[in-house]
């Protein structure tokens, strides 16, 4: 028999799908600690016998920031990168995840900020984003947008240990995700079918007990696999308590109190960010302020 979700669950759902929230306020940029230019991928990169230039694919220093209109810079703030996958680009992935509307209808108080990847090309690789500091450059640029939009105020002195940092993306995101969480200070990830690699990162970002991760992963998107390794690992090495579920058994309850959560999906690869609208879910259900 097939499961059914709960119907706190469907009432969430059908509230949240038939609604449009309010467009919020979009700021873009071209920034230096953006992934791209970068010099491993000058020459452009060669993926089952095709080749992606670098003028074509490689080139794109954009940096979309968007805050929704519930945003208010007079309580906690919490700060949401997101990461593209393979074949993708800022545009393509908000049309496609519905990303900026669900962000909007999640209702946390945070701001979203979407750095160009490798554009419209299958690869992994985050560019200079994979180097020690410039997360942190790229970080203290956007808090500058911020400030000149008038979206907050502006701070003495930049510290990164200061801000509430969440790293979330689909598929090929894992690396640069991966990265990032060896240098800098990040409280959350979530990852949307992801789990290709990066293990030693993000089982040492995993030993520390307040980090919030979640992991939803699917049969047949090549993270399978990985996802029950590094929960094995979780058990035998890390001694750190975490929940494995299926999709059907999400609760509002299991969200807000599980610090680190995995989840078996049916669906196929591109549709975990938007079936349910998990991309809304997981944040809005995460977010205790």
């Amino acid at each position: 028999m097939k499961k059914k979700f709960p119907l706190f669950l469907s009432l969430f759902l059908l509230v949240t799908l038939s609604a449009k929230a309010q467009p919020g306020k979009i700021i873009r940029f071209s920034s230096s600690n953006a992934m791209f230019p970068d010099t491993a991928r000058m020459l452009g990169h060669d993926y089952n016998g095709k080749h992606y230039d670098a003028g074509t694919c490689y080139c794109d220093s954009s940096i979309l920031i968007y805050v929704p209109q519930h945003f208010s810079s007079k309580k906690k703030i919490n700060y949401v990168f997101w990461f593209h996958g393979w074949g993708n680009n800022i545009d393509s992935a908000c049309k496609q995840y519905d990303l900026l509307n669900q962000f909007d209808l999640s209702k946390r108080n945070a701001v979203f900020i979407f750095p160009e990847g490798p554009k419209n090309a299958p690869d992994s690789y985050g560019g200079k984003l994979e180097q020690p500091t410039v997360f942190q450059n790229l970080m203290k640029e956007v808090i500058s947008n911020l400030v000149k939009n008038k979206i907050i105020q502006r701070q003495p002195v930049f510290n990164i240990d200061n801000y509430n940092i969440s790293l979330a993306g689909h598929s090929g995101a894992y690396r640069v995700i991966s990265k990032i969480i060896n240098f800098s200070p990040v409280n959350e990830v979530i990852l949307f079918d992801a789990m290709y690699g990066g293990n030693d990162a993000y089982l040492q970002w995993l030993s520390v007990p307040e980090h919030r991760f979640i992991n939803i992963y699917t049969k047949d998107g090549g993270t399978f696999e990985n996802s029950h390794w590094i929960m094995q690992k979780l058990t035998d090495s890390l001694h750190m308590p975490f929940i494995s579920m299926n999709e059907e058994e999400i609760t509002e309850s299991i969200l807000q109190k599980q610090k680190k959560i995995f989840i078996y999906s049916k669906q196929a690869h591109n549709d975990v960010i938007t079936y349910h609208h998990y991309w809304e879910m997981f944040l809005r259900w995460g977010d205790k302020e």
